[in-house]
């Protein structure tokens, strides 16, 4: 992995993979192509049992990756802990093995965060796509300023997409993720709002994040939204209902159904289902 003539900027971009071999090849393809290349490339093999390894071992240049490998399975906030702790960059990006890196992503936000100095974290939104077609699926609608991201932590939403951030090294660092999961990215970043830093998302789409069985976004209990709702009142001082709960569980269950369905009435039903749960949702999604 050579950066041949491409300029490198002070990035750190920090991956946690568990079992995504089949998806490795086309992620780091993903960040080699990229317009600007980071200064590294943290990658934590979390104990894999697939071929993880053997596909890491073929991109061996370590002074542009950095492999840290667990010799068993010790979670997600293990990993992404440990790359935390190793990167040394001026920014730290976060990033998912089966998610693919747009080319412009790192220049852009690397370019928005030098001239928005006020700005600790960077997120942006993503394009969604079926992880076995290749298909695109829908473009998220994630709130550009730091205004309205607070809003949306504090109602116990999401203001950033996890896998997009670009965040301040010295402030990344300060933090570390809680061992628990689901819900250790909306903890950490409630924290970071609740202590005064900045947030903003660029409205572009520049990641493309995969749509499958075996990832976190295929993925859902009602127990992940009480867990969400429970931080959110444990950092902001709220107290959130059960109808709450269930409202948002109904609406974040029917809208994955919706993405992840393979076309036909019952695809539109869930999307029917979720605007029913929560209608303001879509109100937002058209004023934006």
């Amino acid at each position: 992995m050579k950066p041949d003539d491409k300029n490198i900027v002070d990035v750190s971009i920090i991956v946690p993979n568990y079992n995504n071999g089949r998806f490795l090849d086309e992620f780091i393809r993903s960040v080699m192509e990229s317009s600007v290349l980071p200064r590294e490339l943290i990658i934590v093999d979390d104990g894999s049992t697939d071929d993880s390894a053997k596909v890491l071992q073929g991109y061996g240049h370590p002074e542009y990756l950095k492999l840290i490998v667990f010799e068993k399975n010790r979670g997600l906030t293990a990993a992404l802990n440990a790359a935390l702790e190793a990167a040394t960059g001026k920014y730290i990006m976060r990033a998912d093995p089966d998610d693919v890196m747009m080319p412009g992503r790192i220049k852009r936000q690397w370019n928005f965060m030098e001239s928005h100095p006020d700005i600790d974290v960077l997120g942006c939104n993503v394009q969604y796509f079926d992880g076995e077609t290749g298909k695109d699926i829908n473009i998220s609608n994630f709130p550009p300023a730091h205004r309205e991201i607070e809003k949306a932590f504090r109602r116990g939403e999401h203001g950033v997409q996890h896998p997009t951030v670009f965040v301040k090294g010295e402030v990344y660092r300060k933090y570390r993720y809680q061992r628990i999961f689901p819900g250790e990215d909306y903890e950490l970043f409630a924290r970071m709002i609740r202590d005064g830093h900045r947030f903003a998302n660029l409205p572009e789409p520049l990641y493309r994040m995969r749509i499958h069985s075996g990832s976190a976004t295929g993925n859902l209990k009602r127990e992940h939204i009480r867990n969400t709702f429970r931080f959110r009142d444990e950092i902001f001082g709220t107290s959130t209902g059960k109808f709450t709960v269930l409202r948002y569980y109904v609406y974040i269950l029917n809208y994955r159904k919706y993405q992840s369905g393979k076309g036909g009435v019952l695809k539109y039903l869930h999307l029917f289902f979720a605007v029913l749960a929560y209608p303001a949702k879509l109100l937002k999604r058209i004023k934006r």
